[in-house]
């Protein structure tokens, strides 16, 4: 094994959270190590932001957070930082910009009017960024994704995008039609064709 795919493997091994990253590291090395360096630039180390994530889920469970009747019905909240290998995908194959690395969703045991709700909660916490609310409930995606999406600026000026959804709508974008699993498969094909693009995200 070479060592630059040797040392790739070691650290997605060791830190990252799901297997699309290894198998990033194992068949293009040189993205990978790309895409972490424009993380770290951009987000600091992942000690850093997980520990930001996690402090703003606690914000949200506790009183002052999301509304008490939300969360006496039982509204979710987890954290999720998006991969290297979604990241790459989604800036090379798909062609899109990458806002959403460090996201909180928040998921209602209730109707679309609790997801409102959550996300008044939401902006009395912490700013929104401008240009950046999506309202995938009034209009779904195509493939039938519902959901409410925003920005918003933790206390440390750290952009983190909130997703807000009721339980049939985290259930279709998971494992129904909307599922990211869906349209990944072209892309591991086209891995070393786009890790020059990624050079514009590492020196950003």
């Amino acid at each position: 094994m070479q060592p630059i795919i040797a040392a790739a493997m070691r650290w997605a091994i060791k830190h990252c959270a799901n297997a699309d990253d290894v198998l990033l590291a194992m068949v293009a090395p040189g993205a990978f190590w790309l895409l972490l360096q424009w993380r770290r630039h951009t987000f600091g180390d992942v000690e850093t932001f997980r520990r930001e994530l996690d402090g703003a889920r606690q914000t949200l469970l506790r009183p002052g957070g999301l509304e008490p009747g939300l969360l006496r019905g039982g509204a979710t909240v987890s954290v999720r930082t998006k991969g290297l290998w979604s990241t790459f995908h989604k800036a090379t194959v798909r062609g899109k910009a990458v806002h959403d690395v460090l996201a909180l969703r928040v998921v209602v045991r209730g109707g679309e009017e609790d997801c409102f709700g959550a996300l008044a909660s939401i902006r009395q916490l912490w700013p929104s960024v401008p240009g950046r609310f999506k309202d995938y409930i009034s209009r779904p995606k195509a493939n039938g994704y519902a959901a409410l999406h925003d920005t918003v600026y933790l206390p440390g000026g750290q952009p983190v995008e909130v997703q807000i959804r009721t339980v049939a709508m985290h259930d279709h974008a998971e494992f129904g039609s909307a599922a990211h699993r869906r349209y990944k498969s072209r892309a591991f094909a086209r891995s070393e064709e786009h890790t020059s693009e990624l050079q514009s995200l590492a020196g950003s």
